[in-house]
């Protein structure tokens, strides 16, 4: 480095770009920054136990226990050879493949429940993430046999790093808003997550053991529950008003007035009568509230049981709420619109839930898919891990055979792949040679030559 260069670093406090190879300039930026909150700003104090609890409001529950099963109802392992061009690594794929289903048998730890598998590990991830943002999973791994294996995968739950850590105090400490247990260590760029083992004790995490799960299209300090919080307070209280309401109106209060023209005509009478004592006698009429309760009344008092009329129907206010807690999983009123303005039928409706489940999938289930393909690398395989997953809705048969006829008949498509791509067995040689032969007798619609349509 010149003396020039020396002067510029030292005035400007940059370290410029090197130019020897495999030398990188240091980044002068830090990927988590610390934000200060503008004037009259109040946060929400949503704590980890709270957005815990948030969960277990029925139609959230409900809501993610559906998006969950949606996104996550099955997948298969699908080996392939790094280089595309690679064809020759089927014995090696197959053997990869039986240790893969028997390690698949032993790990998955998510609470209580042990071998659930990589598919337990997803949904326990996903639910976290959607909840807090953030998901944390360990993996412990074991020589086996020259094999480095996984000994056993478990979750970590999200609101085990909800408590503050006070080891990690200082300006070079970016505390998480939502997980105080994770703190990013601006001095040396990384993430630092410690558990809370009880109420005192704090115990970090190995690094090189934890998968740290986080949507990147999420804000550092929102998570879905976070962000729902508000509607689902709001949904709560107008159930509790609806409640209250439905009472009301189904069992209407009793009132007890003193009619002035039968006291009239009591003093008229000469009957002597006490007013204290009638008005005392009122009020041991409706101080307890229901129908089942019987009532005697005396000349000079009259009960009533006034209709309530409601301005605002709280149901209403309910359903509104609901559905868009419903629609905030599902981006149901996006999907709603699109469609519309796309066609008037339903399927394009249902490639934009495609869209959303595989970007669930992405962001959740893609760290646990690049933990495979590792751990082939590890195991000095040049292979890499997919997960094939299930179709979330079953196919049109009827639209599916349909397609399959339209491409044969077009010529851009063989039988045996038409019929595999149906479900159906392939012909065999024999059975090709009928079909042949019995095409070719079959006189196409407006021509004269021989060879038809197969429908």
């Amino acid at each position: 480095m010149g003396l020039t260069e020396r002067i510029v670093e030292f005035i400007t406090g940059a370290n410029p770009v090197q130019e020897a190879d495999g030398v990188v300039a240091d980044f002068a930026g830090v990927p988590v920054a610390r934000y200060n909150a503008p004037i009259g700003y109040v946060d929400r104090l949503l704590t980890p136990e709270l957005l815990q609890a948030e969960r277990s409001v029925p139609v959230v529950f409900s809501s993610l226990l559906g998006l969950g099963r949606l996104c996550f109802g099955g997948f298969d392992h699908k080996l392939s050879p790094i280089d595309p061009s690679d064809d020759g690594q089927e014995k090696q794929i197959d053997t990869c493949m039986a240790e893969i289903r028997r390690i698949e048998k032993r790990i998955g730890r998510v609470g209580k429940a042990k071998n659930t598998g990589t598919l337990g590990l997803i949904r326990a991830t996903a639910l976290d993430g959607w909840s807090f943002g953030k998901a944390f999973v360990e993996k412990a791994l074991i020589n086996e046999a020259g094999w480095m294996n996984f000994a056993d995968v478990q979750l970590l739950p999200a609101q085990s790093f909800g408590m503050s850590v006070s080891a990690c105090t200082g300006p070079q400490y970016i505390v998480d808003k939502i997980l105080p247990g994770v703190i990013f260590d601006t001095s040396v760029n990384q993430v630092r997550c410690f558990q809370a083992i009880d109420a005192t004790t704090r115990r970090e995490i190995a690094p090189e053991n934890l998968i740290y799960i986080q949507d990147a299209m999420i804000p550092e300090d929102l998570s879905f529950i976070k962000v729902l919080a508000p509607v689902i307070e709001a949904w709560k209280e107008v159930r509790r008003y609806g409640m209250t309401a439905e009472k009301r109106v189904a069992v209407p209060n009793a009132v007890a007035s003193l009619e002035s023209k039968d006291l009239a005509a009591l003093v008229a009478s000469k009957i002597p009568i006490d007013i204290k004592k009638m008005i005392a006698y009122a009020e041991s009429l409706t101080k307890t509230q229901g129908n089942m309760n019987q009532k005697v009344t005396i000349p000079g008092i009259k009960l009533s049981y006034p209709s309530i009329s409601m301005p605002l129907d709280p149901w209403e206010a309910d359903a509104y709420l609901k559905k868009e807690i419903v629609d905030f999983f599902f981006h149901r009123d996006i999907l709603e619109v699109t469609a519309q303005a796309i066609s008037a039928t339903n399927a394009p409706a249902k490639d934009l839930l495609d869209i959303h489940i595989a970007s669930e999938r992405e962001c959740w289930a893609k760290p646990f898919e690049d933990m495979w393909s590792g751990w082939l690398l590890d195991n000095g395989w040049e292979l890499q891990d997919t997960f094939d997953w299930w179709d979330w809705a079953p196919k049109d048969q009827t639209a599916l055979v349909s397609r399959a006829i339209m491409k044969v008949n077009a010529g851009i498509m063989l039988v045996n792949d038409a019929r595999r791509e149906c479900g159906d067995t392939e012909y065999d040689e024999a059975q090709l040679a009928q079909l042949k032969e019995e095409r070719a007798q079959i006189k196409p619609v407006g021509a004269g030559s021989k060879g038809g349509k197969l429908i």
